[in-house]
């Protein structure tokens, strides 16, 4: 009896599943196909989408945009130069986190972080494994790199491992244990007050977001200020007088010296400013990074 009953559920589960994308257009089955890092098979959806609908401009761009994925990833795999494997890499990267491709994204990051194993990288690692969901694997990660106690950056991620995997207690007291002092990249100053306001730790929220402010470049500073206001952890302070105060901050960054772009260099330690912020310098910052939401 329960034999029968297993093979009923088996195909209930099967045909309720083929029902759920049975209603799926071409264009949304491409998008899919994405999703699951299936680049190649994707095309062929896309290419159907656009014979229905030959004057969809956008779907148009999206198809000659994943062709250039396609072949890019054909030569990532053949790529023997590691600046010119450097450059692809990160190209891919971010196409995967537009269309939240996140195995695909997990393996590539992981990749990368292998050749070129820096912070920055590993909070690329750390992220994936977080909007994987594998909360384990992304702590223990962060357990298996060098002397990650001493590195504050690594201690922030290990925060929010713990806190989106519901130990917020735990998170808490990692997070009251970092020392803003000792901070010089604005993003992990950022991060850092994104957790302390999850927290509940409000006060330390400011003052953290004025030093990250205060090392800011001048020219970079309004979009951080932006990201700050919609920022969904700092909802609760938006309001306050506090809040409204550090919003008027003004960046200590000196660009009378030298191009901004250098002086970031200077304040910051290259290993701990992952490739957002760069991309931030060149005017090329995409908000809909998952790093930053």
């Amino acid at each position: 009896m329960y034999r029968h009953l297993s093979i009923y559920l088996v195909v209930l589960v099967y045909v309720v599943d083929i029902s759920i994308f049975a209603d799926e257009t071409d264009y949304q089955r491409g998008i899919r196909f994405i999703r699951s890092g299936q680049l190649e098979e994707s095309v062929l959806f896309f290419q159907k989408a656009i014979r229905s609908e030959p004057d969809n401009t956008e779907i148009q761009k999206e198809l000659n945009h994943l062709r250039q994925m396609v072949k890019l990833r054909q030569e990532l795999s053949q790529e023997k130069n590691a600046i010119q494997w450097s450059i692809r890499a990160e190209r891919l990267r971010r196409y995967y986190i537009q269309y939240r491709a996140v195995s695909a994204y997990l393996e590539l990051v992981l990749e990368i972080h292998r050749r070129v194993n820096t912070v920055s990288h590993a909070i690329d690692v750390i992220d994936a494994f977080l909007m994987a969901e594998q909360y384990q694997d992304a702590l223990d990660f962060v357990l298996s790199q060098k002397q990650p106690e001493q590195i504050l950056p690594l201690q922030i991620e290990k925060a929010r491992i713990y806190y989106e995997a519901g130990e917020k207690e735990q998170a808490r007291k990692i997070v009251r244990s970092i020392s803003i002092d000792k901070l010089t990249s604005p993003e992990s100053l950022f991060r850092l007050a994104r957790l302390q306001s999850s927290t509940l730790q409000y006060a330390s929220t400011v003052k953290t977001l004025r030093r990250c402010f205060e090392l800011t470049p001048p020219n970079i500073l309004p979009l951080i200020k932006k990201e700050a206001e919609r920022c969904s952890e700092f909802e609760p302070i938006l309001s306050s007088s506090e809040f409204i105060d550090v919003m008027t901050t003004r960046s200590l960054v000196s660009s009378g010296d030298m191009d901004c772009a250098k002086k970031w260099t200077v304040t910051s330690s290259f290993k701990e400013q992952p490739q957002s912020f760069q991309n931030m310098i060149k005017g090329e910052i995409n908000f809909n990074d998952w790093r930053l939401h």
